[in-house]
């Protein structure tokens, strides 16, 4: 049920980082006023993690994710609208809503910034950015694009299971945009109910959103990683889920995911972060994908090549789609795969909330963000 929005003040706390190399402090600014196209939502949980502390913490090297300053970070949280713009035909104030980052321009689609991070490559995406969209979400009230601002059903999601609810918590529901992208990957390749997919790495947030998902929506998951440990938490949370630790040796590695799987696979999905160029987990999970099978890049390597023959492409009849962030009914199919009950958060889908640290102690949610919680814990960043 849509809780009543409370008027909004003249002035409110926020992280503003000043400079490119600089780091971030806690000012007092004006709230944002609403405009057409958009909604100003109360922050309730921000989703804080390990590449926020990267983007926000004073360094000698330029990121690639370039942004105009001073700024306010944004990301991917869960609010609650406390004005909507004229246009509006949907959103109330009051409602519980998520939203996410990948923000396009409305007259040219292909002006794409991760608001609040990332001013895109192009002309139009950095002037969709400075001009407008400079600002995200890392305070007590933000504006965000109507067309990322989702409702959720708070009844549902955060009612008594006696109820018919799901009793998660409102840093809980932060977990779901961070399953976004996996769930865009999947639904580029068509990953269907019943087809076997192997997942590479999968023991980092990203990853395992995507173990997650494909186990909700019925698929067989192979999840390869190097860490042992790491995967057997993993099992522990996906008990369907088998797992194969890589050797490096390409062909047995290949003959274990195919063991593992019982035959050559439908789909791979790569989510590598940088870190991992040079890997030679590409080699070996796409040698075990069957003919006519698809492959899903959806990771942030930075290999110039793919460690695959031209020849094998061809001879398989291979789909090999790249996936960067996910479409408008994407964020659509999961909000309903979430509350239908089927795709578990929070500790039961291996996605706890370990500190909810208010946002004028910011620099308590850094130290938190950096702590190694196994494939397991959120930080979250909520008002106050």
């Amino acid at each position: 049920m849509a809780a009543s929005a409370p008027a909004i003040p003249a002035t409110m706390k926020a992280i503003v980082k000043e400079s490119p190399l600089g780091g971030v402090s806690l000012k007092t600014v004006p709230t944002p006023e609403v405009h057409p196209g958009s909604v100003i939502c109360e922050s309730l949980a921000f989703y804080f993690s390990t590449g926020d502390v990267k983007r926000l913490t004073p360094s000698d090297t330029p990121s690639i994710f370039t942004h105009p300053t001073p700024f306010v970070p944004g990301g991917y949280q869960i609010a609650r609208v406390a004005a909507v713009g004229p246009d509006a035909t949907t959103l109330k104030t009051g409602q519980l809503v998520l939203v996410e980052c990948w923000v396009r321009g409305r007259d040219n689609t292909d002006a794409q910034i991760l608001w609040g991070m990332f001013d895109g490559v192009t002309p139009a995406s950095k002037k969709l950015a400075a001009d407008y969209w400079r600002d995200g979400g890392l305070s007590e009230y933000f504006r965000s694009p109507l067309e990322n601002t989702w409702a959720l059903d708070e009844s549902r999601l955060c009612g008594s299971p006696s109820d018919g609810g799901l009793g998660y918590s409102i840093s809980e529901l932060v977990a779901v945009p961070v399953f976004c992208v996996a769930y865009g990957g999947f639904r580029t390749v068509d990953l269907k109910a019943g087809e076997t997919v192997v997942v590479s790495p999968a023991t980092g947030h990203f990853s395992m959103s995507a173990v997650a998902i494909a186990d909700a929506i019925g698929a067989k998951v192979i999840a390869v990683s190097r860490n042992a440990d790491r995967l057997k938490q993993l099992r522990d949370i996906f008990p369907r889920v088998k797992t194969v630790v890589p050797t490096g040796d390409v062909a047995a590695d290949t003959q274990a995911i195919v063991a593992a799987a019982g035959g050559y696979v439908d789909v791979f999905a790569d989510v590598s972060p940088a870190a991992a160029v040079g890997s030679r987990h590409l080699e070996s999970c796409i040698g075990a994908v069957k003919q006519y099978g698809r492959v899903c890049l959806m990771g942030g390597r930075g290999d110039p090549t793919l460690p695959v023959g031209y020849l094998t492409m061809v001879i398989k009849s291979l789909t090999i789609r790249g996936s960067f962030m996910y479409e408008r009914e994407h964020v659509k199919g999961l909000i309903k795969l979430v509350e239908s009950g089927r795709l578990p958060i929070g500790k039961a889908g291996g996605f706890p909330v370990v500190s909810e640290i208010p946002v004028s102690r910011y620099e308590e949610a850094f130290a938190e963000a950096e702590k190694d919680f196994g494939i397991e814990g959120m930080v979250t960043v909520v008002r106050g």
